[in-house]
């Protein structure tokens, strides 16, 4: 296989935390990771257009995925930006934070999926991107599959278990 390795196949999650310009390449890289924090200083956008040009690292084929395809069209045909609340707002990112909390979030955020099962962890996320593309029937069953494998590993064992006992879980990605 000759395809470049993407974050999107890679099935650990990626945290974006973005301040000041994500702009071209920049915001094309963002849209690459799985949730994407940005501090109240953050502009997005893929000024390409501006010089004749169009974005080349996935900008025109992320964006429609994730914000509406009219406000896509718009900042990829006219070059403008958005802000980080209109980012939040159209579903770029999923939370916007002040600059000096932003380290502190996207930690958060990494310390609290690295609390969970690796094995579950790496299947949502395979579930996710996998399915994005499936019909609804044809992605339940893929996540029904991916479920009943789970369903029989020692971690899932545990973490059935420690619930029951009221204690933190101790996964060992098997």
């Amino acid at each position: 296989d000759d395809r470049p390795v993407r974050a999107d196949t890679i099935w650990k999650p990626f945290i974006a935390a973005i301040h000041g310009y994500a702009l071209g390449g920049g915001c094309e890289l963002a849209m690459t990771c799985d949730i994407r924090i940005a501090a109240e200083n953050a502009q997005f956008g893929q000024p390409e257009i501006n010089i004749g040009f169009m974005p080349g690292m996935g900008g025109t084929i992320r964006m429609p995925r994730f914000v509406p395809r009219a406000v896509a069209s718009e900042i990829l045909l006219t070059g403008n930006r958005l802000n980080a609340q209109d980012a939040l707002r159209w579903g770029l990112v999923s939370r916007v934070v002040p600059r000096e909390k932003l380290m502190d979030t996207a930690k958060e955020i990494a310390n609290t999926i690295i609390t969970r099962g690796p094995l579950g962890v790496r299947a949502v996320k395979e579930a996710i991107i996998r399915g994005y593309d499936m019909t609804l029937d044809e992605g339940l069953l893929m996540e029904q599959m991916m479920a009943g494998k789970i369903r029989t590993t020692e971690d899932f064992i545990e973490g059935a278990r420690a619930f029951m006992q009221r204690r933190p879980p101790e996964y060992k990605g098997k």
